[in-house]
Order: structure tokens, then sequence, then C-alpha cells
């Protein structure tokens, strides 16, 4: 389901620019998103690994993971 009108317009504007231009012109942009979220992710894993409950829940992801990998 999406958000809303103005989120589905903002995603086909961006499709659009994407599209009628050439890669060297949105790449950056797409790498700095890439990159901040890369960045407050591994923040939240720090900020989870300093509590007890933190370091259980990952342990519970890595040990999920192992078991799918």
């Amino acid at each position: 389901m999406m958000r809303d009108k103005s989120h589905m317009e903002a995603l086909e504007s961006w499709a659009e620019f994407v599209r009628n231009n050439p890669r060297e012109k949105w790449k950056k942009s797409v790498n700095m998103l890439i990159d901040a979220t890369y960045e407050k992710s591994n923040e939240f894993y720090t900020r989870l690994e300093k509590t007890e409950k933190g370091r259980e829940i990952l342990e519970r992801l890595r040990e999920e993971r192992v078991k799918k990998g």
C-alpha cells in the first residue's frame, strides 16, 4: 500500500528523472542515500549493542541468519 498521493508523485518524478538523464547525473544522489542508510543502520546497531536486551536481540538475529544461510 502506498503512503499517499504525494509520495507516489515523488516516486514517479524520480523515475522520470532517472529515465531521462544519464547515470552520471543521478548516481551521486543515489550513492549519498545508500551511504546515509548504511551509516544510520550502523549507528542503530552500535546503540543496540550497548544494552543487554539489545545484545540479546542481535544474537537472536545472528542465529536466525545462520539457520537461513
